[in-house]
């Protein structure tokens, strides 16, 4: 390796980039994440599988960790039930997944059919209609 301190340089780039946790445009407009990583299509580099994997593990966790904290009562749904619960709350948010307030009232107690049918009576299930489908088959059983 040409450099000795790599923690020297780490430090220096962590100063003048700065770190924005949202995607921004850089001095010339290109988009860029985190530390000075440019993202931008035929510029920058863009995130490798790896990253792509770690950062969709963490999503996955940061998921779990609030429906537990959210819908406490989803502990004692099947994992089929719960997994389709963290695959919305990854998708849209869990902000919004509390908004289905009667599919969630429904699969609370138990009416899987009827939580089914309220997925797919919603603004959701015509935005994409196919995965929602898949979700609701999921929820029945």
């Amino acid at each position: 390796m040409i450099v000795d301190r790599l923690e020297n340089i780490i430090a220096s780039l962590r100063r003048e980039e700065g770190f924005r946790s949202h995607a921004y445009k850089d001095h010339l407009g290109y988009v860029t994440v985190g530390i000075g990583r440019c993202i931008e299509e035929g510029v920058g580099i863009g995130l490798s599988l790896e990253e792509a994997e770690y950062l969709l593990m963490n999503d996955v966790r940061r998921c779990i960790d609030e429906l537990g904290k959210a819908l406490p009562w989803a502990s004692s749904l099947d994992n089929q039930r719960k997994e389709v619960l963290v695959e919305l709350a990854f998708q849209m948010g869990l902000p919004n997944l509390l908004k289905f307030k009667r599919m969630l009232a429904a699969m609370k107690d138990g009416q899987f059919e009827k939580a089914s049918e309220e997925l797919l009576d919603s603004k959701y299930a015509g935005q994409t209609p196919e995965r929602a489908a898949r979700y609701a088959k999921r929820i029945v059983g």
